[in-house]
């Protein structure tokens, strides 16, 4: 498979350790995950000054002008700047750049007040994309279905979008015919499909997220329900139409020694299903969904042969997951539910105990013991954040005490936030060293995974459970070099998010296959077989 990227930034700027200080690096790592080309844009543009950083950014790369596709950095400010327009139409009339950046929540302006520059550069038909990640707002949205609308020759891609909000960006595809979507971040469970149906294959582009995503969006793409003409369209062949620039005829990637001792990562890039190996997802969720959610799926029972679906697909013998109607609903019918559910597949599926301290008066140790009588429930599930309950508020108490006697696992919903920061727990998991807590999301943003770290370090039991963590750009890589393979369970947080994306994102971490073994099947069975 060839690819051709979107989003890649190289340079020093102000807000965060790069990815990339130069084009080397960047080389590199396409070279890892056999990228062949990607669109690239100077972080000192967006940091420092648009015009000094887009000619700094022709000289960096002109060494490697087959592989690095130059975007520029726009900002409404060029319009007044002395030569910058003029410089941008040169540099169009040339072909020497086809694409532009835009990083309205750094460079600080309304996505509208963009519009007097596109009114000098839409002439050239360029692309421009729009970074999103977190600080998209739905004033954003409306703004750059004003200029779509307005600027009907110019293609625009919305770039590095999560679930946050994603209705807001289905609404505007279907408002604006002009407008793309880039599925480097694209973590939510058949969404590629979804838009495809929606709007076509030729909507989609590919990319990559941070370093930290590796590979990803390539596991994401690889086990979506493609045909290879779709697969191809996607990851390169729309983006290579919009830039009018003539396929490759030869694999320009060369591959790493690395690779070598990678051979699940090679399978499982191709499309090729897991096996010869037991593996369990650690995190799930039943159906259906609500909270922004955008899935096909509206019977909660058929919704199980969804995720079997699914897991055949990976090659995932095993889901841990907990119920939607006990996490959002009522907690004791919703638990019982969710065993309903799951009982045609007594092989597939195990679940967590789901209790909201809203529900208190509710919970004994009697029914517990009958819940936890039955092979089924493995540990229990929280969400601190969801529920506005501190972790370490003591209405959490009974599950704390029940899993050091049991020695159980109780998978938390973590973020860097004031109602679940790993670090609020620093004195609950000291307490109660029996019991196992897999901190979800391993802290969220990269303060949260700092924290994650740190407590992991100070407890033994203490895991972290990886998905969402393209959320931060702190890359796994580090968690195994501060704690080993033996503290790393593997969690996609699926039915909503995409088992494919989060397993490219572990199996394509830059490490051998037998460091990362052990997250898939080992650290979890040894948790359960700790039982009492």
């Amino acid at each position: 498979m060839k690819y051709f990227a979107l989003n890649a930034m190289i340079g020093k700027g102000a807000y965060s350790v790069p990815d990339f200080p130069d084009a080397e690096s960047l080389i590199e790592h396409l070279d890892y995950l056999g990228v062949d080309r990607t669109l690239v844009y100077s972080v000192k543009a967006r940091d420092f000054s648009p015009i000094a950083g887009n000619r700094q950014l022709l000289e960096e790369i002109a060494p490697y002008s087959k592989r690095l596709i130059p975007s520029f950095v726009l900002t409404p400010a060029d319009f007044f700047a002395d030569g910058v327009m003029e410089y941008y139409r040169e540099k169009l009339s040339s072909a020497e750049v086809r694409a532009f950046r835009l990083c309205p929540e750094l460079s600080r302006f309304p996505v509208r007040q963009i519009e007097r520059v596109l009114g000098v550069l839409t002439e050239y038909r360029p692309v421009v994309l729009m970074d999103s990640g977190f600080g998209t707002s739905e004033m954003d949205i409306r703004d750059l279905e004003y200029l779509a609308t307005a600027y009907k020759r110019i293609h625009f891609v919305v770039c590095q979008k999560m679930w946050g909000g994603f209705g807001s960006v289905l609404d505007l595809m279907w408002r604006c015919p002009n407008v793309y979507l880039d599925i480097s971040w694209l973590h939510m469970r058949d969404t590629i499909e979804l838009v495809r149906d929606e709007f076509g294959i030729d909507r989609l582009l590919f990319g990559l997220g941070y370093k930290s995503h590796y590979g990803a969006a390539i596991g994401a793409l690889s086990h979506a329900a493609l045909t290879p003409r779709e697969h191809n369209a996607i990851a390169h062949r729309n983006l290579e139409k919009l830039l009018k620039i003539p396929p490759l005829t030869e694999k320009l990637a060369v591959e790493p020694p690395l690779l070598k001792q990678k051979p699940l990562w090679n399978k499982f890039r191709n499309g090729e299903k897991l096996d010869a190996l037991t593996v369990y997802d650690a995190h799930g969720h039943s159906g259906t969904h609500t909270r922004g959610w955008v899935l096909r799926e509206s019977d909660p029972a058929s919704y199980f042969d969804t995720l079997v679906s699914h897991m055949d697909r990976n090659g995932v013998d095993k889901l841990f997951l907990s119920g939607e109607e006990a996490l959002f609903g009522d907690m004791v019918p919703g638990n019982r539910k969710l065993e309903q559910y799951a009982r045609p597949y007594p092989e597939r599926f195990r679940g967590y105990f789901v209790y909201n301290p809203l529900y208190k008066a509710e919970l004994t140790t009697k029914l517990l013991d009958e819940f936890f009588s039955r092979d089924f429930w493995a540990g229990f599930k929280i969400l601190p954040s969801y529920w506005r309950v501190k972790v370490n508020d003591p209405v959490f108490d009974p599950v704390w005490k029940y899993a050091e006697k049991h020695h159980l696992p109780v998978l938390i919903h973590t973020w860097n936030d004031q109602w679940n920061a790993p670090s609020m727990l620093a004195e609950i998991v000291k307490k109660y060293p029996n019991a196992k807590f897999l901190l979800g999301h391993s802290g969220g943003g990269t303060p949260g995974r700092l924290e994650a770290e740190q407590l992991a370090l100070e407890y033994p039991n203490v895991y972290l459970e990886f998905c969402g963590t393209f959320c931060s750009d702190r890359s796994l890589v580090k968690a195994y070099e501060l704690l080993g393979p033996e503290r790393i369970i593997f969690g996609s947080d699926t039915g909503a998010h995409n088992e494919a994306y989060e397993l490219g994102g572990l199996l394509s971490l830059p490490l051998p296959d037998k460091q990362l073994i052990p997250a898939l099947h080992d650290n979890l069975e040894n948790i359960l077989k700790d039982r009492k």
